[in-house]
């Protein structure tokens, strides 16, 4: 069998079930419904509250008035007849409807006798009325009233006796039809009941076919296909043999072979790929060593190429320093000379004013000489940890304070015509690790770029000021650089770090030196560059750097 057939088998039994479900239900709730609405609307014309019984109470009230008529009004009342007779005219009336519309629930000798009561007491009363109001008087009159009174007690006698007879036989249709109508009830109470135990017989024996045939559909198609992906998982997973039966639907049947063909043939695609990866791994791996060689040994030309360029510069802040070390030590030869010549008896002796001239200018020349010598040993000293190069590149804990100060000495000529240059390093901070020479050159290009943003802005006021400013935020360690030039244009803020981006003129600037920056701090050393400016305010930079190892720094 197919898995189409499947399918549709499983679709045809639960679209089948649950419509004859549904059709079952709505027959027999709807016949249970109506047979209920029936007897509900029978309750309804039936009992205390029916039109006949209300016919019958008017019947009875109507007839019982007219009889007390007789006996609650006084003799002598001129009306009494007319109410009595008022009263007859309501009662036959009722009588009558109900000989008409419910004769065949009362018997026919009961609402015969009561119209025969009725008529009689009809004549009996016209006798009575007659003799009441007729002009002959004397003792004929007083017995024919008398006699028309006792035919008229007689007929309401017998009249009495017949509205209890139907009175008895109206509570009993009433009692006869409530428990006809409980039986009924509990009839269909049971019919309910039958149809409830019935419904979730059927919902139980559905859902219990759907089981099966979902159960039947797992076997037949969900099992094969589990087996089928665990055997090409253990094949192309974990490398071994794809071994399967052919089980299932005519369509799986074809897949397992139709995949053990596939297996075999990707297991030697495989090993042709592996190999293949392998070796263009090991390719990629000496590509990415020569990337990073390179990219180490353009940092190191770019600090190369800077020193070159502050080479005049630097020459000069060692010449002025060069030349009154020079003119001090040439005084102070001179007066050793004149000194040993006279103690040699081969010159003229100095005369007390000469004395006093040398003791006052001869201790100022040499501290004059020793500080021109300092200053040529810091910029030298300067000059050698700027141009440190890690051959290894490799990170080690570093003072960035010295290498700060180093390089600020390394970029005087750029900055003391146009800016002051003041730092506020934090004595505290601990030793980072970086390659120092990577990140001298990262400020160094921060720190000429601050000066010529300076050099190239409106300022009239003197010269500008750059702060160079370290401070330490929990893991991490962040540089300031600050300058109050002009700010960077915003149409090229999102464009300074992109390679060979420059705003200088062509010859001036290569668009080197923040492409270089932002590849030493964020790829090189896992740290952040960004910026921070206001048009005619000036711009910020910072620079973050982590204290973890770069182990460290990679796992987090």
């Amino acid at each position: 069998m197919k898995v189409r057939s499947y399918v549709i088998l499983l679709t045809l039994a639960g679209l089948g079930g649950a419509s004859i479900l549904a059709i079952f239900g709505w027959w027999k709730f709807s016949g249970l419904q109506s047979a209920t609405d029936e007897l509900r609307l029978e309750a309804e014309r039936s009992g205390a509250a029916s039109q006949e019984h209300l016919d019958i109470q008017v019947f009875l009230a109507s007839s019982g008035d007219a009889l007390n008529a007789m006996e609650v009004y006084p003799k002598e009342f001129k009306g009494l007849f007319g109410v009595v007779r008022d009263s007859l005219v309501y009662s036959a009336a009722a009588l009558e409807k109900i000989t008409d519309e419910y004769s065949s629930n009362y018997k026919a000798d009961t609402l015969n006798q009561l119209k025969k009561e009725i008529s009689g007491i009809n004549d009996a009363l016209d006798q009575m009325e007659e003799v009441r109001f007729s002009k002959k008087a004397g003792g004929s009159s007083r017995s024919k009233l008398k006699a028309a009174r006792s035919t008229f007690d007689e007929f309401a006698k017998k009249l009495e006796i017949s509205l209890e007879w139907l009175q008895n036989e109206a509570d009993s249709n009433i009692n006869s039809r409530k428990e006809e109508l409980s039986a009924r009830w509990m009839d269909l109470e049971q019919s309910r009941k039958e149809a409830s135990i019935f419904s979730w017989i059927a919902v139980a024996l559905y859902f219990g076919i759907t089981a099966f045939l979902a159960w039947r559909t797992y076997r037949s198609l969900a099992q094969p296909i589990q087996a089928l992906e665990n055997a090409a998982g253990n094949s192309l997973d974990e490398g071994k043999p794809f071994i399967l039966a052919e089980t299932g639907p005519a369509e799986i049947r074809s897949l397992t072979r139709r995949l053990r063909v596939l297996v075999h043939g990707l297991e030697e695609q495989v090993a042709q790929r592996t190999h293949a990866l392998r070796t263009k791994a090991h390719q990629l791996e000496e590509e990415m060593m020569q990337r990073k060689h390179l990219e180490t040994e353009l940092v190191h030309a770019q600090k190369m190429e800077a020193v070159g360029q502050l080479a005049a510069g630097i020459a000069h802040e060692i010449n002025s320093p060069s030349q009154f070390v020079n003119d001090n030590v040439m005084f102070l030869k001179d007066a050793v000379n004149e000194l040993l010549a006279a103690v040699s008896g081969e010159g003229e002796i100095p005369d007390a004013k000469e004395i006093e001239f040398l003791r006052e200018n001869a201790p100022g020349s040499v501290e004059q000489a020793l500080q021109g010598m300092e200053r040529i040993t810091t910029i030298v000293k300067s000059m050698k940890n700027f141009a440190y190069r890690d051959a290894a590149s490799e990170k080690r804990p570093q003072n960035l304070n010295q290498a700060i100060e180093a390089t600020a000495v390394v970029a005087t000529n750029e900055w003391k015509y146009h800016a002051e240059l003041k730092t506020d390093l934090d004595s505290n901070l601990p030793f980072v690790p970086c390659n120092i020479g990577e990140i001298n050159q990262v400020v160094l290009n921060l720190i000429v770029n601050a000066a010529h943003a300076i050099r190239d802005s409106e300022l009239k006021d003197g010269k500008g000021l750059i702060l160079v400013s370290t401070r330490q935020y929990d893991q991490y360690v962040v540089i300031t650089i600050q300058d109050n030039g002009g700010g960077i244009p915003e149409h090229v803020q999102g464009k300074i770090f992109e390679p060979f981006f420059t705003t200088k003129e062509v010859g001036v600037g290569t668009g080197q030196g923040l492409a270089i920056a932002h590849n030493v701090i964020t790829k090189s050393h896992g740290g952040h560059i960004w910026f921070e400016t206001e048009q005619g305010k000036g711009t910020t930079f910072f620079i973050r750097l982590s204290l973890d190892t770069p182990s460290q720094a990679s796992e987090s």
